[in-house]
This record gives structure tokens, C-alpha cells and sequence, in this order.
């Protein structure tokens, strides 16, 4: 006989329910279908939701910049040109003025051209001093008093407004100040604000146009601040808050904030913006009076008519944050719409991902029915084509398993009637070949009838669990219920009696347990030989024998033992054969052939054991059979 090893059908139940288990294990570390497309939908969605808030931000910063930009440069240019227009309107007063006949005359008195000057320094406050100098470069009058007498031949006023009208750049004027009364409260911001002035001269001529002096004006640069105050309080919504910096023609700070004043820009302030109209630039940086970064546009004066103009430079600026708060807010909006569109997304794939992975779950769980040899359970309606495909392809598997077992059953039973009839056809071949040979074949012609149908049972046993495996229990109430005789007479297969008594003669003792075909066989005739033996000469051939079959299994490093014992008691005194027969060398051979097995003739009775490998992933529980119990040990 082969050793003893499971089944690998997969038909068996328990192979099954390994393999499900298994399976189950397999899937463990596999994510939900459900999860899987919700945190794919959801972090697709806030992927786009980011990577559109990025494009729009950039579109809407560029678009913002440039209409930010213009709206700041038009400011600039406003400013430049109110500059350019004040600047005229003082040029024409000096020259209107200088054309006077009160100036011109050399006979009209101090006073007389005093009250000229006085006039015209009341209609515009911003004079700090106007005077009149004489042809050698001395003041002679001057509109408060001061300064008269000084000799100012060397300054460039003097000597511009001889040759013609002339225009200076703002410079400091500490002389002036010091001979000043102090301002006004309020005429300029706490006195700490030194005094700048702007030249404007021209020349005072003689009928004949012989130059009799010059007409010299300092104007105080206040008025620049004035109107740039005026412009900034008139800014509203974004763009207030706006700043606005003059600078002279070498990129001095000439007006604007404390920090910067008098302080001249780098070129890098200005540069590197992009041309927005004909009036200025605007460019996103840095500034040195402090870490922000300021939007900012410029623009140039030109003059006005005559007036050629200083070279100024207006420039406006306000903090790109401040500038670009729309941008911020549009970004910030498009994020949480965005991520609250993700959101519904992700739970939107979680209940589309429900109805597509339940009918695939009663789908998986119809595939393991199958696996098992189970009935196929109604498979569910999919939502989607391929789930379809699986249920049809599912049921067209089903259909072809049981055709395919149909075809397996009449296979095995018409294998099973022609093995029975050979062995019907051995018995009576048996039988008719031995009916003359006297008593003694006779007793040989029993023992062959009975192995015959011994062996005829235990492929009943088989046939019913279609070759595949059989229980070791069941093979053993199968084997030992023809040698119970009249005591077993109704009970049933489980040796109990119909009052619940239990049987006294055998005992069947160990863990479920399946054998293969070959096992299956090897244990029946064993089995058979140990109760032939026992009825005849043994604990059964008495009525207070007993015979108890027990088997165990043992683990090693590598493998599993299978250890079978038959042990007796209660019967005849145990005398050693003198001769061994068929049954005896039967028996030493054992499961797996090669005297794998011992008979021991001990006094209170015969033992057999027998052992054989049983690898380890081969043992498994048994499906429920009936234990057979003839008493207790």
C-alpha cells in the first residue's frame, strides 16, 4: 500500500475551507473598492482644485498687475502733470511779474515795487520770499525784507534769470530759514521739516531791453507735498493707501516717506518693469525701506508750453498685498469651493463605489460558493457591463461544473458496478474453483469471500465521496460492524442501542481525521484481519473481550505521524502463532508496505500498531460522520 496523505481535490470541504481562509488572509491588505475611489476622486478633485486655484492665481495676478499697474501710472501721470502745470503757472508769474512798469521804472520807490512783490506773494502762499535784484547782484527789495543788501551775484538764479527765464531744482535753504519767522502751526508739520526751495527768475528789462536786474522767487517745495497729499486723500477703494514719491532727475527721494527722503533709489527700483501705456512702467519688487514688496508705476514731467521742465520723476506705489487682495480673496475661494467640490466628489465615488462593489462582494461570495461545490446563490444585478459579464460568466461556470460532476458521477458509478461485478465475478470464480478441495479449502474459501467483500464496502464508502477522500472514522465503523454479530443488533452506526446504552466490545478513539483512496483501503483490510483475528482467537472470541482502535497524530520538525493502535483485552491467554499467514504479513506491512507495522502478543492481550508520515498540511477536520462506540476502554 502507498503512504498515507490528504486529498488535494478541491472538492473536499475541508481543503475548501482552507483555501478560503487563506484567501481571506490574501485580502486583508487590500484596500475597499469604496476606499479607494473616494480618496482617488477626492484627492483627484483637490489636485485639480489646486493646480486651477495656481492657474487662475497666476492669470489673475498678471491680469490684476496690469490694470493695478495702469490705474497707478495714471495716477502718476496726473501727478506729473499738476506738477508741470504748477511749475508753469509760477514761471508766467515771475515773468508777468518782471514785465511790470512798478519794476521796470528805476524812478518808482522801494515800497512801490515792495507792494508788487507782497501782491503777487498773497496770491500764492507758496512764495517763500520774492525779490529784487539789482544789475550788479545785490537784493534791493525783496517782498518781506529780508535778505535785502545781499549780494547774491553768484548764484545760479541771478545768473539764469539775466540770460532769461530760469527755473532751479529743489535745494535746502538754511540761510533763508534762519532769517524766517517761525511757521505757523500747521504751515509745516512741527517745523522739523527743513526748508526746500525752488528757483524761479527772470529778467527785468529796460524799454530798450537793456537788463536792469532780475526778478528771483523761492518757492517753497511744500506745495509738491500739498498736492500730493490731496491726490492720496483723493484715492478710494483698492487703491487707497497708495503712496506718491518725487524724484529729481538723478533718482533722488525729493518727496515721500521719511525713510527714503533725500535718499537715492538704485536703478533696480525702477527698472525691469513693462511698458504699460505712454506714461509710465510698473514692476512688482523690493524697496529699502523695508521688507514688503510694492507695486509701483512712474511716470516723467515734460514741462508745459515754454517750461522746460526739471526732469522729475513721479512715482506711486502701494504693497502688493494691498494691491492684489482681490487675487488673494479669488484664490482663497476657489480653494474651498474647490475642496467642498472634492469633498462631494469623494463622497459621491463612496456611494457610486457602494453600488458597484456590493453586487461584486455577493459576486465573490458566489465565486467561493462554487469553489466549494455548493449550489450557485442567485447572483445580484451589476450596474455596470463587466459585473454583468462576471454573474453570466459565473453562472456558465456553474452550469459546466455540474455537468462536468454529472458526467464524473455516472463515470464513477458505472466504475464502482463493473469493479463489484469483477469482484462478484473473482468471488464466484473463487468459489466454484474451491468447492471441491475439502474443509480446509473451504475455511480458505470463507476468509477470500469475506476479504472480497470487505474490500467491497470500503469502495462503497469511496464511490459515495467520489474517490476524492474518506474519513479514517467512518472506514473504521464500516470494517469492525460485520464482527460486532448479534450484539449489534439495533443499533446504529454509531453503536448505540435504541435505550441509549453504549456497546461494550469496541471502542473507536482519535481526532477526525481523512484519509485518501489508498489509506481508505489499506486501513479496511487491516482492520478486517485484526477483527477475523480477534473473533477467532482473540478478546472477541469470548463474551467479556474487548477491543479498542485508537490513533494519533504527531508532530515533528517537518512532518506529521499518523500512529494507528489495536489493542485487546478480556480474551484467551495470548499464545505467539507458530506459523505466519497471508493476514499476518498483511498486517506487517502496514499502511505504506515495508513492515511499517508490529504485532506484539502480550499477555493480557494483542497489540498492533502501525505508523506512517502524514504531512503536516495534509491533516485537517473531518466532515461530520458517525462514530461507532462498542463499549468503553
Amino acid at each position: 500500500m502507498q503512504a498515507v496523505a490528504q486529498s488535494e481535490t478541491p472538492a473536499a470541504a475541508p481543503r475548501a475551507d482552507r483555501a478560503d481562509r487563506s484567501g481571506r488572509r490574501g485580502v486583508l491588505g487590500v484596500p475597499r473598492l469604496r476606499i479607494v475611489l473616494a480618496l482617488g476622486f477626492g484627492t483627484l478633485g483637490f489636485l485639480a482644485t489646486l493646480a486651477l486655484a495656481a492657474l487662475v492665481s497666476r492669470e489673475a495676478t498678471r491680469r490684476l498687475e496690469a490694470e493695478v499697474g495702469g490705474q497707478l501710472a495714471e495716477i502718476a501721470g496726473q501727478m506729473a502733470r499738476g506738477l508741470d502745470i504748477g511749475m508753469f503757472e509760477r514761471w508766467r508769474d515771475i515773468q508777468i511779474a518782471a514785465a511790470s512798469d512798478s519794476l521796470r521804472d528805476p524812478g518808482t520807490g522801494s515800497a512801490a515795487k515792495r507792494a508788487v512783490m507782497e501782491r503777487l506773494q498773497a496770491t500764492y502762499p507758496a512764495y517763500s520770499i520774492i525779490g529784487l535784484i539789482d544789475a550788479d547782484g545785490r537784493v534791493s527789495v525783496t517782498s518781506t525784507g529780508a535778505l535785502e543788501g545781499a549780494d547774491v551775484s553768484g548764484r545760479d538764479y541771478f545768473r539764469g534769470g539775466r540770460a532769461g527765464p530760469y527755473v532751479g531744482d529743489v535745494h535746502p535753504a538754511k540761510l533763508l530759514q534762519a532769517l524766517m519767522p517761525p511757521p505757523e502751526a500747521g504751515a509745516r508739520a512741527a517745523a522739523r521739516e527743513p526748508l526746500r526751495l525752488l528757483d524761479v527768475a527772470a529778467p527785468v528789462r529796460a524799454p530798450d531791453s537793456r537788463v536792469l536786474g532780475v526778478l528771483a522767487a523761492h518757492l517753497d517745495w511744500t506745495w509738491a507735498r500739498d498736492m500730493a497729499r490731496i491726490l492720496e486723500g483723493g484715492l478710494r477703494g483698492h487703491r487707497q493707501g497708495a503712496e506718491i514719491l518725487i524724484l529729481s532727475r538723478d533718482g533722488t527721494v525729493l518727496l515721500g516717506p521719511p525713510a527714503l527722503q533725500g535718499a537715492r533709489l538704485p536703478g533696480s527700483v525702477l527698472a525691469g518693469g513693462r511698458p504699460l501705456d505712454a506714461q509710465g512702467t510698473s514692476r512688482v519688487g523690493p524697496w529699502p525701506d523695508g521688507a514688503a514688496a510694492y507695486l509701483s508705476a512712474h511716470a516723467s514731467t515734460a514741462g508745459h508750453r515754454d517750461y522746460p521742465g526739471l526732469g522729475w520723476q513721479v512715482v506711486v506705489r502701494q504693497t502688493a498685498d494691498r494691491a492684489l487682495t482681490s487675487v488673494a480673496a479669488l484664490r482663497g475661494f476657489i480653494l474651498v469651493a474647490g475642496s467642498g467640490v472634492a469633498l462631494a466628489a469623494a463622497l459621491l465615488a463612496w456611494l457610486l463605489a457602494g453600488l458597484i462593489a456590493r453586487p461584486l462582494l455577493e459576486l465573490a461570495v458566489a465565486a467561493e460558493t462554487l469553489g466549494r461545490d455548493q449550489p450557485l446563490p442567485p447572483l445580484p444585478r451589476s450596474l455596470v457591463r463587466e459585473g454583468a459579464m462576471i454573474a453570466d460568466a459565473l453562472t456558465a461556470a456553474a452550469d459546466e461544473r455540474a455537468r462536468r460532476a454529472e458526467t464524473h458521477r455516472l463515470l464513477i458509478d458505472e466504475l464502482n458496478h463493473r469493479v463489484k461485478n469483477t469482484l462478484a465475478t473473482v468471488q464466484a470464480m473463487a468459489a466454484q474453483s474451491l468447492k471441491n478441495l475439502g474443509a480446509a479449502a473451504a475455511a480458505g474459501r470463507d476468509a477470500f469471500e469475506a476479504r472480497l467483500l470487505t474490500l467491497s464496502r470500503a469502495h462503497d464508502i469511496l464511490t459515495r465521496e467520489s474517490w476524492a477522500s474518506a474519513d479514517l472514522r467512518g472506514i473504521a465503523a464500516q470494517a469492525v460492524r460485520p464482527f460486532l454479530g448479534a450484539e449489534s443488533a439495533g443499533r446504529d452506526s454509531s453503536g448505540r442501542d435504541s435505550s441509549g446504552a453504549t456497546a461494550p466490545r469496541i471502542t473507536l478513539d482519535g481526532p477526525d481525521l481523512r484519509l485518501p483512496p489508498e489509506g481508505a483501503l489499506a486501513l479496511t483490510m487491516i482492520l478486517h484481519e485484526l477483527c477475523t483475528n480477534a473473533v477467532k482467537h482473540g478478546a472477541l472470541s469470548v463474551p467479556g473481550g474487548r477491543a479498542a482502535l485508537a490513533w494519533t497524530v504527531e508532530s515533528g520538525p517537518n512532518t506529521e505521524t499518523l500512529r494507528l493502535t489495536w489493542r485487546e483485552c478480556g480474551g484467551p491467554p495470548v499464545v505467539s502463532p507458530s506459523r505466519t499467514g497471508f493476514g499476518t504479513r498483511l498486517l506487517e506491512r502496514g499502511f505504506a508496505g515495508g513492515r511499517t507495522a508490529s504485532l506484539t502478543y502480550e499477555a493480557a492481550g494483542l497489540v498492533y500498531v502501525a505508523a506512517n508520515p502524514l504531512p503536516a498540511a495534509a491533516r485537517a477536520p473531518a466532515r461530520p460522520a458517525a462514530r461507532l462506540r462498542a463499549g468503553r476502554a
